[in-house]
């Protein structure tokens, strides 16, 4: 698939490691491969994420696709996802959220808690005293497993989000996993080990090590996510994604997503 985009459809994304391209169109959000190989970590991570348990647990994923994309007069990869808002409904980052209902200050008053399990606990409440969601600990858990699971550093407060219709709130499909699988391989060079690599991760928003991440909000809420994926599973979403990319390059892809979810699992697991 072809879509044709000009500079002036540039619309920037909220990604920190930087403005990645995104624009909208035929209820569809598409956006670009900036760094790497993003929109294959969009698109494998999906595909994983159904061999979890997140909709038992009553929660939603974004399903990703790849895309070849004309942009700016040259061919782009880059990646697709359906626009889950129904009419009525918009996007609320707990950035804004928390800055909206507790204050300019909040990340002071985070700052003072005594550990990351208070932390996650303050955010936790905030978000459900503001928006009347009381499992929001359990979804917040399992966004931080995923992320491990997942190598996913880019969990910044403008991609944790509720849905709001009104006054009415839910609980947003889990999205944007781009960051993940080493796919940005201008801070993670593919010709270093991707041991070293995943030593290198910080989880956010605590700006940890992911093990203590995930295990500070564990001992608040519990275990949530299982997830039931083989090496072959792992393979066949690799498939269709890497044929999009240089094949000088598949092999290289293919073996840090493979090694990187093999160790985040073990690691996820103990």
């Amino acid at each position: 698939m072809v879509i044709k985009r000009t500079t002036g459809n540039r619309i920037a994304g909220t990604s920190s490691k930087g403005n990645q391209e995104k624009w909208q169109e035929d209820g569809r959000w598409f956006k670009l491969d900036m760094f790497g190989y993003e929109g294959l970590a969009e698109t494998v991570t999906s595909a994983l994420l159904s061999r979890t348990n997140i909709i038992e647990l009553g929660f939603q994923y974004v399903t990703y696709r790849m895309e070849r994309l004309e942009v700016h007069g040259r061919t782009r990869n880059g990646c697709s996802s359906a626009d889950f808002l129904q009419p009525g409904e918009s996007i609320l980052t707990l950035a804004d959220l928390l800055r909206k209902g507790v204050g300019s200050d909040w990340q002071s008053q985070v700052k003072r808690l005594p550990n990351m399990q208070a932390k996650i606990g303050w955010l936790v409440e905030q978000t459900e005293r503001l928006t009347g969601l009381d499992r929001f600990g359990a979804y917040l858990t399992a966004l931080f497993e995923a992320d491990m699971l997942f190598g996913n550093e880019d969990r910044h407060l403008n991609n944790i989000a509720v849905l709001r219709r009104g006054e009415v709130f839910d609980y947003c499909p889990m999205f944007d996993f781009g960051a993940g699988l080493l796919s940005n391989v201008r801070d993670y060079p593919m010709d270093v080990e991707p041991k070293v690599l995943l030593s290198q991760l910080r989880a956010q928003p605590m700006n940890a090590q992911f093990v203590r991440q995930v295990h500070a909000a564990q001992a608040n809420y519990g275990a949530q996510i299982r997830y039931d994926s083989s090496r072959e599973d792992i393979v066949n979403a690799l498939a269709e994604p890497l044929a999009f990319y240089a094949e000088r390059d598949r092999s290289y892809i293919s073996d840090r997503v493979m090694f990187c979810i093999q160790t985040q699992y073990r690691k996820l697991k103990k």
